[in-house]
């Protein structure tokens, strides 16, 4: 396979028909066998890669380039789970703004040519695939409640369904309550995930003023944990944090998984949870 294969083939498995703004290729190769994969990557990573006689490093997050600037765009994408969950249009676009807001200063300031320019220097194979991976591994954590859960569901019958995907049960981190309690009813809820970064205070809010009771977050920030806890922790709303690298497994092991199908070597680092 060649890099924009593989880039295709991720797409198709989203059932997505264009690159989202998250990945990219920042050094292509038209023949690739044996791939070095992880959930992030470093020069230490590539070096290790050339050395060992691998063909290309692919990664999960964004490296740098285009995909580092352009994650802002995938934001919008939170706005769409929103909807989708039954949040209005316009109170899911202003929990999106807000949050493209207060995160632009960091993407701006960002060293965005650090590793890609070591790739190009050392002339190494590099490509990054993210949200596809995640759109991926959000309908698989959301079909996995779905199937499992009654509408007299407890948060505790969610969690053991997820418990019940590999990735999660093999994790050194465990899926965890960060606001309510297990015993809760789950009410109505979303999987918010596959859209960039997790949604912080602001798409949280939106979910709990439009009628929705819990929220599962793959990871949530300190600061926007308190923000959420202090404003609707008396509400009876539920915040279930399932864990990155476990949550970041789910969709990238699938891709992994059709690779090996097509005879690419894929060998996994990097923090992703294998089956």
């Amino acid at each position: 396979m060649d890099t924009k294969a593989i880039m295709d083939l991720a797409m198709s498995l989203a059932g997505q028909r264009r690159m989202p703004e998250d990945c990219e290729t920042y050094v292509p190769s038209a023949d690739v066998r044996r791939v070095l994969c992880g959930i992030d990557a470093d020069v230490g990573m590539l070096l290790a890669a050339r050395s060992l006689g691998y063909d290309l490093v692919l990664a999960h997050h964004p490296l740098g380039g285009r995909a580092a600037l352009g994650i802002l765009k995938v934001f919008e994408r939170h706005a769409t789970n929103l909807e989708r969950a039954g949040v209005p249009r316009k109170a899911a676009l202003a929990a999106v703004r807000r949050m493209q807001a207060e995160h632009a200063p960091a993407v701006h300031r960002q060293n965005y040519d650090h590793l890609p320019s070591i790739a190009r220097l050392l002339g190494f194979p590099l490509m990054n695939v993210h949200n596809p991976c995640d759109e991926i591994g959000r309908r698989v954590m959301d079909e996995t409640i779905r199937k499992a859960v009654k509408r007299t569901a407890k948060v505790s019958d969610a969690i053991a369904a997820l418990n019940r995907l590999p990735e999660c049960a093999n994790a050194l981190t465990k899926i965890d309550v960060r606001m309510g309690r297990a015993a809760n009813p789950l009410g109505r809820w979303v999987v918010l995930h596959g859209a960039g970064t997790n949604g912080g205070y602001h798409v949280a809010k939106a979910a709990y003023e439009n009628g929705l009771d819990t929220v599962f977050y793959i990871h949530v920030d300190t600061g926007h944990l308190k923000r959420i806890q202090d404003e609707f922790g008396k509400r009876r709303k539920n915040l279930i944090v399932t864990g990155h690298v476990a949550s970041d497994s789910i969709g990238i092991n699938v891709l992994v998984r059709a690779l090996r199908e097509r005879g690419v070597e894929v060998a996994c680092v990097s923090g992703i949870v294998e089956p």
